[in-house]
């Protein structure tokens, strides 16, 4: 007697972030970042590449595939090739699967600026620049952003003086960030730090500005009132 050769099905459809794999009642999802490589080898296999070792390998014979319906391994594989293309936006609404994966690729993206961030605020980590003991009971030291060039705003500043018995760390207008000029380290103001600097530089100046009668900050009244309009 004959043995019937069974032929497994195969069946490959395009799931959002993933390639949806059926084949003899198993399902492997394969995630679309992870393919590195999608190639064929014998004429009738198509070999997918995630990425791990030759071991890791995905090998598909199109003979077995009965979804899509191809007729080569090259046709095959420029099938699963344009499975590969994200549906993040494709005329419609992205798919629960693809937001999700936009969604944890912003919040790393975010961790890392955050941290980046932090990493350039804190200058005063290590030693500092410049540091200046030429006035009694006060010590300056200033760590630089960029070039350490003593006119320009890129100085974090730190002022200790002894009060009594008592030593005092303050910072240039309470902030660590090297904003200020070292040249100007005697005369800007200091506090302790703020933990909590809601604006952590001083306020420009504002132009000269001249309101109209009676606005805010004007004067109450008018005593030159336009020619249209009589005197009181």
């Amino acid at each position: 007697m004959t043995q019937a050769l069974v032929v497994p099905i195969t069946q490959i459809t395009n799931d959002g972030a993933v390639i949806r794999i059926e084949k003899n009642g198993k399902i492997l999802l394969v995630a679309k970042d992870q393919v590195k490589t999608i190639d064929t080898v014998h004429e009738n296999i198509v070999r997918i590449d995630i990425g791990e070792g030759p071991l890791k390998n995905i090998f598909l014979n199109y003979q077995e595939v009965s979804s899509p319906a191809v007729g080569s391994a090259n046709e095959l594989r420029d099938t699963i090739k344009a499975m590969m293309l994200t549906d993040a936006y494709l005329g419609g609404d992205a798919k629960e699967v693809t937001q999700v994966s936009i969604l944890n690729q912003v919040s790393q993206l975010t961790n890392v600026l955050v941290a980046m961030n932090l990493r350039q605020l804190d200058k005063t980590t290590g030693e500092p620049s410049r540091i200046d003991e030429s006035n009694p009971n006060m010590i300056y030291r200033g760590w630089h952003a960029r070039f350490g060039i003593p006119e320009q705003p890129e100085w974090a500043i730190e002022r200790i003086r002894q009060v009594n018995d008592e030593i005092i760390h303050e910072w240039a207008f309470g902030t660590k960030r090297p904003i200020y000029p070292w040249s100007q380290r005697e005369t800007l103001n200091y506090v302790p730090y703020d933990h909590d600097l809601p604006v952590e530089s001083p306020l420009p100046i504002l132009p000269d500005y001249n309101p109209p009668a009676e606005g805010p900050g004007g004067p109450v009244g008018d005593s030159n009132p336009p020619v249209d309009q009589p005197a009181e």
